[in-house]
């Protein structure tokens, strides 16, 4: 039973085993946070997660294999759950917000978080979260209350926000050089089905050629981390 004394229990779960190293060494002051695991893929974070069952999850979306996206998806459907049904995830990525706060919210992280905000912003998203709240940057908030109410604002122009989940992730993957049959493999995709996603993307972006397409994924990734 989780008791004033008790430190909250945290895994954190990213690929750059020296950003696990500096979230550690900022919690490792804090006395009512508590280390209690570290994963770096996402077949390695949803078993070590749901054995351990901590009090939060700190998550990156990119991982060596596997997505953040799918660690999120896999973790509240697992039937391993927490026994309050409960897996608080903090989303922690250089990933931009606008793109993809609103889509880790829906599949089930309590919270969003840039990793260019300041690592004091970290302690503020995690103690949010493990009181039961949301966190989203200022900016986000906005964004969606904005979009909410029926106004229109700079982030909604960005056609990317159009494409799925899937798209998303095969656009960054195009964006990053990684072929069509490396990205099925990485995937567990058939070609025909990636090239639809290509197809899809070129459609929603309006681009006209597959190199076009190659030359917008890749200035999406320089910009967006």
């Amino acid at each position: 039973m989780k008791t004033s004394l008790t430190p909250y229990s945290i895994v954190i779960v990213d690929d750059h085993p020296l950003i696990r190293a500096g979230i550690t060494a900022l919690l490792s002051r804090q006395s009512d946070l508590q280390i209690c695991g570290e994963a770096g893929d996402a077949d390695e974070a949803v078993e070590l997660i749901t054995r351990v069952q901590p009090d939060l999850v700190i998550l990156d979306m990119s991982l060596r294999s596997g997505t953040g996206m799918d660690v999120i998806r896999r973790l509240n459907s697992a039937p391993g759950r927490r026994a309050d049904g409960a897996v608080r995830i903090l989303v922690h990525s250089m990933y931009e917000d606008s793109i993809y706060a609103e889509r880790v919210l829906e599949a089930g992280a309590m919270g969003y978080l840039n990793k260019n905000e300041d690592s004091t912003q970290l302690l503020v998203a995690i103690r949010r979260i493990l009181s039961g709240k949301v966190y989203l940057s200022p900016a986000m908030t906005d964004h969606l209350l904005h979009r909410a109410i029926g106004h229109r604002g700079p982030a909604e122009t960005n056609d990317v926000e159009r494409l799925t989940d899937r798209e998303l992730q095969v656009f960054r993957m195009i964006g990053e050089a990684i072929p069509t049959r490396r990205i099925a493999e990485q995937l567990f995709l058939s070609v025909h089905t990636v090239e639809s996603h290509r197809e899809n993307i070129k459609k929603k972006l309006g681009l006209s050629s597959g190199s076009e397409l190659n030359k917008r994924a890749f200035q999406w990734v320089l910009e967006n981390g």
